[in-house]
């Protein structure tokens, strides 16, 4: 086989470095290309995070790049961690002579882009930062014509980016802010769409609605101008929150015509009555836009490693690396211009500009606090000085903020929070004579005779290949609406509304723990497996899908609801193994060695790994064990604990305290919560599509 050949018969090593959301994309894409990828190693400083899923994808696993890039078997370097790490690692795998494929931004400093793209020119390496858009079939639809001159001479492009929804805050404080973030897509595009050009002059005006945001100094919603010496003039706005869904339209304006491209919608279907024109909504956030591009901007990075350093694709790249420096140069000029409240032309010494913007908090951060002021003060004084202190908030640079840690965990201090009785007025958990009494029993008497091992092995067979089709989380709850759970005596409210109530009274008691509060929003969606919508010809009678869990294959406890009797009929009770005390079980095997009668808490668990969510552990466990009454309530089946399963009991038990008693609680203003759950699903992994 020839060099040639032997190029193109290769599956490159790549190491993955951030396992974020970012990084969760490209384990997708990486996934979905296994004749010519293999993941070598994933990197990620939460050393949890990263042997979970080493485990799951059967790679290496690392807390730092320097085994990885020791590795002769690792030919790229994925970089996908938080922004202020990118430089770094992109920097270290560049001198390893390895091909880099790096999410935006290479580095907020103009001087520390360039130097990156020197050491690719240098070594003659595959170098390629993200900007995904370039990918995205509409827009590179629009490329083509605006090439083949369908419009002339190209005058103005306005583009419109808005998010959906709020990025999580502890994302934004190390985000670099919305001009480096988020708008520096928008001069990533002008620059594609101009043919390479340079702005000469830029103004940027802001303002900042939300109050978080703001205390970070940075803004939320801009408006951008560019004008170039060809005449072109380019305008963007951008906000980083837009209600009703993710927003992305461009639009080229030229001497014969016009291009636009339009937002991508969730269906094609439009609704005509006496109303008017109803249209479908745009897709939710980016993961749903932009799942192709990012699929198709790997591909075809892979493809120019493939075609090595003397083909032509490489040497068209090498010249696109050189537009990196002046785009983040366009980036700090916008901010330049809002810090200023001025146009900045690019001529000007921007470095010179910065020094002056530092000064001039600086002085601001000193007057604040006094240190210029001689005696006392008066009131009137001493209130001037609070406000403009306050003020200084909104003049420090977003580079220099320090993200905030999160309180340790604790379970010492556990919550009193209980109320007296549930949604019908009755005591909580009344298995004897409640107002759903018939529906409630009939259910775990089903349950109880018909949940045994092989019934167990089938559906896991049937649910965990997870082929039933691809539905977004805020989807799934939308179906929950169609339940009603009829093993539950304290409610008949359908079970979403079920879920935020949960989340809520979590998001309450525990507002430093926002994993927390999503795996109350997550907790019970594994019963969308009774439902035909997702199930088809697989959907399960309730008996299979709610209630107490119990473990399969060794004798019942008398502590599950409805007892020993309810059991009598189960054929696993004459089995000479699945009847006995132990039965296929060791002692003190750990209760997450148990094979769980199946339902919603075990696919739902399932689902979440599947689909790489980065909730701690205890919050899946929680997901998984909620439903084990007799086990962390009745405390049956303590002969199969292992020692580590107290700490994970605690979780369990906190958990279960608002899973139970939300259920009296009234019913929230769902639509008002979803933003802030969608952005728990971002943080988290799980904001896009998700394999069921």
């Amino acid at each position: 086989m020839s060099c040639a050949e032997q190029a193109l018969a290769k599956r490159f090593g790549i190491a993955l470095v951030g396992l974020g959301r970012s990084g969760h994309f490209h384990l997708t894409s990486i996934k979905n290309l296994p004749e010519v990828a293999r993941l070598a190693w994933v990197v990620d400083v939460d050393e949890p995070r990263a042997a979970r899923i080493a485990a799951d994808m059967g790679c290496q696993w690392s807390a730092s790049l320097e085994d990885p890039l020791a590795d002769p078997s690792v030919d790229i370097v994925i970089i996908a961690s938080t922004t202020d790490t990118h430089f770094s690692f992109i920097i270290q795998s560049l001198r390893a002579k390895k091909a880099v494929f790096a999410e935006k931004p290479i580095s907020h400093t103009v001087s520390e882009v360039q130097e990156a793209v020197n050491l690719a020119l240098e070594h003659n390496l595959p170098f390629v930062c993200g900007y995904q858009r370039r990918c995205d079939r509409n827009f590179v639809a629009l490329k083509r014509q605006l090439d083949k001159g369908a419009i002339g001479q190209l005058k103005v492009v306005k583009s419109c980016s808005r998010d959906n929804p709020l990025p999580p805050l502890e994302y934004l404080r190390t985000s670099g802010g919305i001009f480096q973030d988020m708008l520096i897509h928008d001069f990533d595009m002008q620059d594609w769409l101009s043919g390479g050009q340079a702005p000469e002059s830029i103004l940027a005006v802001g303002h900042c609605y939300n109050a978080e945001v703001e205390k970070m100094g940075d803004l939320d919603t801009v408006a951008v101008v560019a004008k170039y010496s060809s005449g072109l003039l380019a305008m963007t706005d951008t906000c980083r929150d837009a209600a009703y869904g993710y927003d992305q339209r461009v639009e080229a304006f030229g001497a014969r015509g016009m291009l636009t491209a339009k937002n991508e919608m969730t269906s094609t279907v439009e609704l005509a009555n006496a109303n008017g024109h109803l249209m479908p909504p745009a897709e939710w956030s980016f993961p749903e836009r932009y799942r192709e591009a990012y699929r198709v901007e790997l591909t075809e990075f892979l493809d120019l490693v493939k075609a090595g350093p003397q083909s032509e694709a490489h040497k068209a790249e090498q010249q696109q690396m050189l537009r990196h420096p002046r785009i983040v140069r366009t980036a700090t000029a916008a901010e330049l211009s809002w810090r200023l409240g001025r146009q900045v032309m690019l001529s000007e010494d921007l470095d010179a500009l910065l020094e002056q913007v530092d000064v001039q908090t600086d002085d601001a951060v000193k007057e604040a606090s006094g240190v210029a002021s001689q005696g006392p003060r008066s009131k009137e004084e001493e209130s001037m000085a609070q406000k403009e202190a306050s003020a200084i908030d909104s003049l420090e640079g977003v580079a220099t903020v320090v993200k905030q840690e999160p309180k340790a965990m604790s379970l010492e201090q556990l919550h009193d929070w209980k109320p007296k009785e549930n949604a019908f007025g009755d005591s909580f958990r009344n298995y004897a004579d409640s107002k759903r009494q018939d529906v409630v029993q009939q259910t775990y008497y089903t349950m109880h005779r018909r949940q045994t091992v092989e019934f167990g092995k089938e559906q896991r067979e049937k649910w965990l290949k997870f082929d039933k089709g691809e539905f977004t989380i805020m989807e799934m709850i939308a179906l929950l609406d169609n339940l009603v759970d009829d093993s539950d005596p304290d409610n008949e409210l359908p079970n979403s509304i079920h879920d935020f109530q949960t989340a809520e009274r979590i998001r309450e008691q525990w507002p430093d723990h926002d994993w927390f509060h999503l795996v109350g929003l997550l907790h019970d969606i594994g019963k969308v497996l009774a439902l035909p919508e997702v199930a088809g010809e697989h959907v399960l009678e309730q008996w299979a899908v709610v209630g107490d869990t119990f473990p399969v294959g060794c004798a019942p406890a008398d502590e599950c609801v409805f007892g020993l009797k309810s059991f009598e009929a189960n054929p696993d009770l004459k089995h000479p193994v699945y009847g006995t005390e132990y039965g296929m079980y060791k002692p003190k095997c750990g209760i997450t060695n148990l094979m769980m009668s199946w339902g919603h808490d075990e696919y739902m668990y399932w689902v979440l790994k599947e689909n790489g969510c980065t909730i701690p552990e205890a919050g899946l466990n929680m997901i998984r064990f909620h439903s084990f009454y007799p086990w962390h309530d009745k405390r049956a089946y303590t002969h199969l604990e292992a020692p580590e399963d107290a700490e994970m009991m605690k979780w369990v038990k906190e958990f279960n305290k608002f899973d139970l008693y939300s259920k009296g609680d009234s019913v929230p203003d769902v639509a008002a919560l979803k933003p802030y759950y969608q952005s728990l699903l971002e943080k988290y992994g799980i904001g896009g599509k998700l394999r069921w």
